[in-house]
């Protein structure tokens, strides 16, 4: 069977505040997103946070991959994700 090749891949950040109007944590991660040309989820985030630990809020895990079939889809589960452990994306 011929393996997925990748088509399509950007490195980059995500920044997300906590939810919370007293609270100034935030979180920084180093992203990289692949879509490659086959498979039922094509598309993937690959997170790897860097930055400082929040103070008081919740921390989500350190590294997290997420697939998805689209990339509006993949936006979706990252938000959901995020909005999970009470942060919002900028």
């Amino acid at each position: 069977m011929k393996r997925a090749a990748i088509i399509f891949e950007e490195k980059g950040e995500i920044n997300a505040n906590f939810n919370h109007p007293k609270s100034d944590d935030y979180l920084i991660y180093k992203t990289i997103i692949r879509i490659k040309d086959s498979g039922k989820t094509p598309v993937e985030i690959k997170l790897k946070f860097d930055g400082i630990y929040p103070f008081a809020a919740p921390m989500p895990p350190e590294n997290h991959t997420i697939k998805a079939a689209s990339i509006s889809e993949l936006c979706i589960k990252v938000a959901k994700w995020f909005r999970k452990y009470g942060y919002i994306l900028n």
